[in-house]
Formats: C-alpha cells, sequence, structure tokens
C-alpha cells in the first residue's frame, strides 16, 4: 500500500474512530443518539464518496498531464535538435575562419622561433 493510502486509510478510520467515541461519550437519548449515528452514517459516507470522486479525478489529471508532458517534451527535443543544427551551420564558416588564423598564428610563431635568435 502506498504511503498516501496508507495515510488517507488511517485518516478515516481515526475519524470514524473519534466520531463514534464522541457520540458515545455525549449524553443523550437513546433516539437522539441513534438520530446522530444515522446522520453521521450518511455524512460519512457523503464524505467517502466525495474522496472517491476527487481520488478519480485527481488519477485523470495526473494521466492527462503524463500525456501532455510527454508530447511537450517530444516537441521540446525536436525544436533543441532543430535549433543546435542551425546554430552549427551558423557558427561553421567563424569556426573555419578561427581555426585558419590559428593556423597561420602558429606558422607565424614557428618562424619567429627559427629566424630569432635564441637569448644566451
Amino acid at each position: 500500500m502506498s504511503k498516501s493510502k496508507a495515510f488517507v486509510t488511517g485518516l478515516l478510520f481515526g475519524g470514524v474512530a473519534a466520531g463514534v467515541t464522541v457520540l458515545f461519550a455525549a449524553p443523550s437519548s437513546g433516539k437522539d443518539f441513534r438520530k446522530k449515528l444515522t446522520q453521521k452514517g450518511i455524512e460519512l459516507k457523503r464524505s467517502f464518496q466525495e474522496i472517491k470522486n476527487d481520488s478519480k479525478l485527481l488519477k485523470e489529471q495526473v494521466i492527462q498531464t503524463a500525456v501532455e508532458s510527454k508530447e511537450v517534451f517530444g516537441e521540446l527535443k525536436d525544436d533543441m535538435q532543430k535549433a543546435f543544427s542551425a546554430w552549427t551551420q551558423d557558427i561553421k564558416p567563424n569556426k573555419e575562419n578561427i581555426e585558419r588564423k590559428l593556423e597561420e598564428i602558429q606558422k607565424s610563431i614557428d618562424h619567429l622561433q627559427k629566424t630569432v635568435p635564441a637569448k644566451k
């Protein structure tokens, strides 16, 4: 049993036990007691039905959110791949130019090292 399910079950049984205890502890006639007990039973039934309906609604919302999230993340992945591909193409000329300039600088450094005498 999941933690949340165990918590809700414990909460419900605790509420029922508290309600019954209050009914038994309160001074009233048998007729009043039965009437209160019947009312509390109806209220409890209504509460259980509301919890059941809310649980079903929550389950449907979680499922719907999961489906929508899957779609959104799929679209996001595709968009990111397209953007990265476009960015790679956009920077390609600059990258090649920078690589050429670095090669030229390296050649200049090599040439200078060969032509300039070393300090003694």
